[in-house]
């Protein structure tokens, strides 16, 4: 998994500096992204849907 996070050439560059939190949008994206994962039947399946619930239960309820 460190590999995945190390690689980051192939971001864009940013002007203005990174938000210290996830926005709503960024935050509903990543919840379905980990929710998707987590139908996955394997360990980082169950990773992905006990963040997806951490993180869902952290945002604002938004219809998906």
């Amino acid at each position: 998994m460190d590999d995945l996070l190390a690689d980051v050439s192939d971001l864009p560059d940013r002007i203005e500096p990174r938000l210290p939190l996830l926005t709503e949008p960024e935050a509903y994206q990543l919840v379905e992204v980990l929710q998707h994962f987590g139908t996955m039947d394997h360990d980082w399946g169950a990773q992905a849907r006990h963040f997806a619930a951490e993180l869902a239960a952290r945002v604002p309820s938004h219809d998906m």
